[in-house]
């Protein structure tokens, strides 16, 4: 098969060197077509001595090497005289002749040479070239063109007899003789005479300047005259001295004056055949370049067109292939054929389509497609055959509970296939369902080999890992699968709350703060880190976590809940009752802000309000464990022991292990048994009831107060809530609440000693007060930093 590329371009070629590089070629190095020529140095070489003697550093010694010349245009005439190309006999060139030529052309392209010498070597090469069998007869002809030009340049215009006379007069001239009387028109014609002799190349008169440079010098200032030697005169009367021989000075005749006449009219007649032979020459060579230039070009759309076709004519060829491949598959029709070679143009890509890929092309059935399959590749339809086989013996071990079985089958499927992810997936299974996850941790490693990128790999690795108690490593391999995509974390969210449950926060915290990272907006990863910080003891940490979440968006009633779990432990129970309310106000059906409110209620003893909200979230939700364990734990406290003990039954049968269960069975537990009821006793007397409610006040009127003061405090309004703190303390001296708010609100205004003095007192009435004591800390410290 004939080369389709060019071999030093690389272009689309049917033939070794393209359009473009040949062209180079011929008209760059022409020489390098002859078939005759011979590989060697040049004649020049052999001829003359190149030698240069180079001193080295001992000077006894003198080394003798030869120094690369390059080509010079007289080196190339001098060959060209040597070879005798003049006379037309055969010449024998070398690879090195044939250098000195090509620079001799590549000179004479970048301008035309100057010299007539030069001009008549370039002319001789030109015949040569144009004369050779090896040359194509189009570049022959357009050498020869050109060496006739070149020729036509090289003639010099004959002299004519006027011009031999300007020769004679100018030499007799040039006898620096002064001549009587001034001759007005021959002295114009002799300063007109440069400018007609100017053109004439070939003789080339001396120029007149010098003639009138020896008949009239320049005058040069002379010397101031001694005294006593008279200046010699210029114009005026002639010197006493007589002139030697005046008679001999030759005056210029009217038949000389005709003459010069006659030699400038010739001279210019012939100056302007010159000029109008330069100018037909000139058109006629833009003409030959504008041809030559569109000659090219055509040239150029028909190689450019014969390529195109031949790219078609393979295309079609491949086409033709396929087509005549399918025509062989039992069962096709001219339909599918069609089909099938428009889906796939070449063997290539119909030999690397499957089964499954030669059925998606309309009307081919997996019956044709396994017996095109099988026309291409008979060995790979029995593996296909045998691999359906063994599929489905696992699947019937499957059924049977075989795992044994069916694991055999996937390991010697893999054996024959061991880049299909499925079966190393199908394997992992099996090797986990016959409690062996130490081997299928291998299965999942070589699925990530293969496909770094497979999220339900990282997934499954994972869920090993954690059932191997290898906590670490699993949640490593959440965080990869959370990289490969983050908008899926509710897998790894489920995980999370399932290590938390488990008692594993600090690995759970950890897979929350993955999941912040790739999503601060997801609101569920939010609450669970703020539980693990709050089951880790980090109070501070979930309080921080829970601000900044409510700072980006407050109405997000599971975080508003959850700060309000947060105060309740830190003491602040009126807060957190405002941040339930709240919650319930976004979302009135939310039973968890429900219990959390009667939670807080119940432990500071507001009972009969704990009820209520327990029996509003057994409404919501009548299947939560944690409202009837709260309800039952709110009616222990009021004494009620048949509701209590119902309310704690109906929470037992839903969820007996849930931990607030275990605490309602204490509280139904811990209540005293039915007693036989005793008879009222007598009413006091009222001065004594009196003096009574005077020492025990409102507890709820105090409650209010207290909670006032602290949302006044939360408000950011210090004065209100001392005052609020203060009509608190005037009903009940002894509320340690109250005497601790009252000194967080100095401390806010960094008032510290008066907010000492407060927390001082309330660590007087209840000593294990936890805001007191940690308000009264930081107290002191201040202090002493300030003195």
């Amino acid at each position: 098969m004939l080369s389709t590329r060019c071999l030093r371009c690389g272009a689309a070629s049917r033939e070794p060197l393209c359009a473009s590089c040949l062209d180079y070629l011929v008209n760059y190095s022409p020489l390098w077509l002859d078939p005759a020529l011979l590989s060697g140095p040049s004649l020049l070489d052999l001829v003359g001595s190149r030698e240069t003697a180079i001193l080295s550093a001992d000077l006894s010694r003198i080394e003798w090497r030869a120094a690369p010349v390059e080509a010079r245009t007289a080196d190339a005439l001098r060959l060209i005289e040597l070879l005798g190309l003049d006379r037309g006999t055969p010449a024998v060139l070398s690879a090195g002749d044939a250098d000195v030529l090509h620079a001799f052309l590549g000179s004479a392209k970048r301008g035309a040479p100057l010299d007539a010498s030069a001009r008549a070597a370039l002319a001789i090469l030109f015949r040569f070239l144009s004369t050779q069998d090896w040359i194509p007869p189009h570049l022959a002809t357009q050498y020869g063109l050109r060496a006739k030009g070149l020729e036509a340049l090289a003639e010099p215009p004959r002299p004519s007899q006027a011009a031999a006379r300007v020769e004679s007069v100018a030499e007799a001239e040039a006898v620096p003789v002064a001549p009587p009387e001034p001759l007005p028109e021959f002295l114009e014609a002799e300063t007109k005479l440069p400018e007609v002799i100017e053109p004439i190349e070939v003789p080339r008169p001396p120029p007149p300047e010098e003639v009138e440079a020896e008949e009239a010098p320049t005058p040069e200032p002379a010397p101031r005259p001694q005294p006593g030697i008279p200046p010699e005169p210029m114009p005026g009367p002639p010197p006493p001295v007589p002139e030697p021989e005046p008679e001999e000075a030759e005056v210029p005749t009217s038949t000389e004056e005709e003459d010069l006449e006659e030699m400038r009219e010739a001279l210019e007649r012939e100056r302007e055949a010159l000029d109008a032979w330069l100018q037909t020459q000139s058109v006629e060579l833009a003409k030959r370049a504008l041809d030559v230039e569109a000659k090219e070009r055509e040239v150029e759309e028909r190689e450019q067109a014969v390529t195109e076709r031949l790219v078609a004519v393979e295309r079609d060829e491949a086409r033709r292939d396929v087509l005549r491949f399918l025509g062989t598959v039992p069962g096709m029709t001219e339909a599918q054929a069609d089909v099938l070679a428009a889906a796939f143009p070449d063997t290539a890509s119909l030999v690397a389509a499957d089964v499954r890929a030669l059925t998606q092309c309309q009307g081919v059935t997996e019956g044709l497609a396994r017996a095109i399959r099988y026309a291409l590749v008979p060995g790979e339809v029995e593996e296909e055959d045998r691999a359906i086989e063994l599929k489905e013996q696992a699947a019937a071990f499957m059924e049977e509970r075989n795992f044994a079985g069916a694991l055999e089958c996937y390991e010697r499927l893999l054996e024959e296939r061991p880049v299909d992810v499925d079966l190393w997936f199908n394997k992992a299974e099996l090797l986990v369902l016959l409690d062996r996850p130490g081997e299928a941790l291998p299965c999942y490693t070589r699925v990530l080999d293969l496909d770094r990128g497979n999220r339900q790999a990282w997934l499954e690795r994972a869920n090993v890992l954690f059932g191997m108690g290898r906590y670490a490593d699993a949640v490593d391999s959440l965080k990869e699968a959370l990289k490969i995509d983050p908008s899926k974390s509710a897998d790894i969210l489920l995980r999370a709350d399932q290590l938390r449950r488990d008692g594993r926060a600090n690995e759970a915290a950890i897979l929350l703060q993955t999941i912040l990272d790739a999503d601060p907006g997801n609101t569920r990863a939010v609450i669970a880190l703020g539980d693990a910080f709050l089951e880790l003891g980090d109070m501070d940490a979930a309080e921080a976590l829970f601000t900044r979440a409510l700072g980006e968006n407050p109405q997000i009633p599971e975080i508003l809940v959850r700060k309000g779990v947060l105060l309740n432990r830190k003491g602040r129970w009126g807060a957190a009752i405002q941040f339930y309310n709240r919650a319930i106000a976004l979302h009135w059906d939310y039973p968890d802000a429900w219990i959390s409110k009667g939670e807080a209620l119940l432990e500071h003893g507001r009972r009969e309000e704990a009820v209520e909200c327990f029996d509003k979230a057994i409404a919501f939700a009548p299947k939560s464990a944690e409202a009837w364990a709260g309800r039952a734990r709110a009616h222990a406290a009021l004494g009620q022991r048949d509701e209590a003990r119902s309310a704690f039954d109906r929470a037992a049968a839903i969820d007996p292990d849930h931990p607030s269960v275990a605490t309602a069975r204490a509280s139904v537990a811990a209540l005293p048994e039915e007693r036989e009821p005793y008879a009222e006793p007598r009413a006091l007397p009222a001065d004594f009831k009196a003096f009574t409610e005077a020492l025990e006040p409102e507890k709820e009127e105090v409650a209010v107060l207290v909670e006032l003061a602290e949302l006044a405090l939360e408000g950011g309004d210090p004065e209100m809530a001392i005052l609020r703190y203060d009509e608190a303390l005037a009903q009940d001296p002894r509320s340690p609440d109250a005497w601790a708010g009252k000194g967080r609100a100095y401390q806010q205004m960094e008032r510290y000693p008066e907010a000492l003095e407060a927390y001082e007192q309330a660590l007087k009435l209840a000593p294990d007060h936890a805001a007191a004591l940690q308000g009264a800390e930081a107290c002191r410290r201040h202090l002493e930093e300030a003195s």
